[in-house]
């Protein structure tokens, strides 16, 4: 089913609730941190949203096999409505009620993700995929972009409760939109056993080589990318460019930027195998990051920000293109389901790992390790070049 309309409405109402999602975020920060003074409890917010996105996307399997997908989307985003309300009601309460709704917030994204990728196959047809994919990385990445900057000038001049209010109604109009997307046929089965219902996906995704590859390829690219997360980039700013935390925002906007130029990129390039994208990919990613360890000076950390965020782009489309041709329709829900478990996993873990390293061997061991980790994928994405192609 080719359904250019619904894509326009997915694309368009996803994009409105992403805004949503970082502007909620910074409004949150906000409260608390004037609530508690706390660093350490700041630290808890991403924490809390990590693990319970996690555990939403391993239990959409058993939404899967009950509901249309539009339907799960429809009710995770007024979910979203409800207790986002509750946050703005309850926002002078105890810090554990605030982040158990956040707790709930982030569960029901977990959702919300896995259907979304699920959905695009089905509305933009194969041939047209590589493009759409390319569009909505562009356009997540630029909201990401703008949306935070824009959420912290709107905390200055008013507060974060308001900037919540707002969410809320970005969040009304990405629900509203939702219903101009079209349901998919739904064909009601015979419910299999809970454990079935769990773990049929993931038997499916590693049953089927290429969709195997590309989730060790998503992990391990996952892994490697948990050494840009904020505390580690504030360290490194320190103690590698010596400049002051100014600079810590340049990494991150030129990062960002080097996505946007990805994505559109991507869209010049589909004649390109998905195969080359990820092989370049990751070894330019790799020798990139060894680089941005010895920059010579601060400017040129910035260049190689920009490069990282490409080459990172063009690989990440690839491995989502790959991945979309090569599962049955009837399994994209369960794949996707499975494949955000193993990222949100992966990058969970090295997060801590990373910190350890970090803080037991020095900042640029950090790095290091997460240019090794792309080497080998690298050479793992040349060894499996039978099964990194973009189906028919």
């Amino acid at each position: 089913m080719n359904d250019r309309r619904s894509f326009y409405f997915l694309w368009v109402s996803q994009m409105v609730a992403n805004a949503g999602d970082v502007l909620y975020i910074v409004g949150l920060i906000q409260l608390i941190y004037l609530s508690t003074g706390s660093v350490l409890t700041l630290t808890l917010i991403p924490m809390t949203i990590t693990f319970s996105r996690l555990i939403g996307s391993f239990l959409t399997p058993l939404l899967l096999h009950r509901f249309p997908l539009r339907r799960i989307l429809l009710f995770s985003m007024f979910g979203k409505i409800v207790v986002l309300s509750a946050v703005f009601l309850l926002k002078d309460e105890s810090i554990l009620w605030i982040l158990l709704l956040v707790s709930m917030i982030a569960f029901l994204d977990g959702w919300a993700a896995p259907i979304r990728q699920a959905m695009l196959p089905e509305f933009v047809g194969i041939s047209a995929l590589p493009k759409a994919n390319s569009l909505v990385a562009i356009s997540d990445n630029t909201v990401n972009l703008v949306s935070w900057p824009l959420g912290a000038y709107f905390v200055v001049q008013f507060n974060g409760g308001a900037l919540i209010v707002v969410t809320i109604g970005l969040y009304i109009i990405g629900w509203l939109l939702t219903f101009g997307i079209k349901s998919i046929i739904y064909v009601r089965r015979e419910l299999p056993s809970l454990k079935e219902q769990l773990s049929g996906g993931w038997k499916y995704s590693f049953s089927e080589k290429s969709i195997r590859n590309i989730l060790i390829l998503d992990m391990l690219t996952a892994f490697a990318g948990a050494v840009w997360i904020s505390a580690i980039l504030y360290v490194y700013v320190e103690e590698v460019l010596g400049e002051n935390e100014a600079w810590w925002g340049y990494i991150n906007a030129f990062y960002s930027g080097g996505f946007i130029i990805g994505g559109y990129l991507f869209a010049k390039l589909v004649k390109v195998s998905g195969h080359h994208m990820i092989v370049v990919g990751c070894f330019l990613t790799s020798l990139l990051t060894v680089w941005f360890i010895y920059p010579q000076f601060a400017v040129v950390a910035l260049v190689i920000s920009l490069f990282l965020g490409i080459f990172g782009q063009l690989q990440m489309i690839a491995q989502l293109t790959i991945l979309q041709t090569h599962t049955e329709t009837n399994q994209l829900g369960h794949v996707f389901s499975v494949q955000s478990v193993l990222v949100m996993g992966a990058f969970g873990v090295a997060t801590f790992l990373f910190g350890w390293v970090a803080e037991s061997f020095g900042i640029t061991s950090a790095f290091y390790l997460s240019a090794i980790v792309m080497l080998g994928s690298g050479f793992f994405a040349i060894k499996q070049k039978e099964t990194l192609t973009y189906a028919d």
